[in-house]
């Protein structure tokens, strides 16, 4: 009697179950995982230089989240359009006496290394140290592309500058 019980209790069933997830489009630093309001774009790097260097000295953003190399920028391919935008910085207008840009790294409270940031490697397009956005190329069918963010340090003055490391924080912002 115990078998014939157990023989009417055994059975089985069948069905379905959906799966869903709905993407939604947008960018993202190569490599990153932190929030949109956090990215790590990476430094822009001149290298090291003796404080009596003069002329000119390029950069482009590199380090990202993604590590080593160029900062790249991966967009879902529904995004057609971009608009970069990069504030003043910390020291906006300093160091005049030493050389040409509208920014300027700082070492201690009063020595500045002046700088530009473009948004073209030809360097002929400044971003506006209002945070005024500039419109940008983006890559096709959501392939990677670099930060286009390009720096240009051009120290007029032979007279050295103090030596040590100088540097400034500048806000990007990409809008889509």
């Amino acid at each position: 009697m115990l078998a014939a019980a157990s023989a009417a209790q055994a059975g089985g069933m069948g069905g379905q179950l959906m799966t869903q997830m709905t993407l939604t489009g947008g960018c993202a630093v190569s490599g990153s995982s932190g929030s949109a309001s956090s990215a790590n774009f990476g430094t822009l790097d001149f290298g090291i230089q003796p404080s009596t260097f003069t002329g000119v000295l390029l950069a482009t953003a590199s380090g990202g989240a993604g590590g080593a190399g160029t900062t790249q920028i991966v967009c879902s391919p529904d995004v057609n359009a971009m608009s970069v935008s990069v504030n003043a910085g910390n020291n906006p207008g300093q160091g005049a006496s030493v050389g040409a840009g509208t920014r300027a790294m700082r070492l201690g409270t009063s020595s500045y290394l002046p700088y530009e940031v473009y948004s073209d490697a030809a360097m002929t397009t400044a971003y506006p140290t209002s945070g005024s956005a500039v419109g940008v190329s983006l890559a096709a069918n959501g392939g990677a592309f670099a930060l286009p963010v390009f720096a240009r340090v051009n120290k007029t003055n032979a007279g050295a500058v103090p030596s040590g490391t100088y540097a400034d924080t500048l806000q990007v912002t990409l809008s889509w």
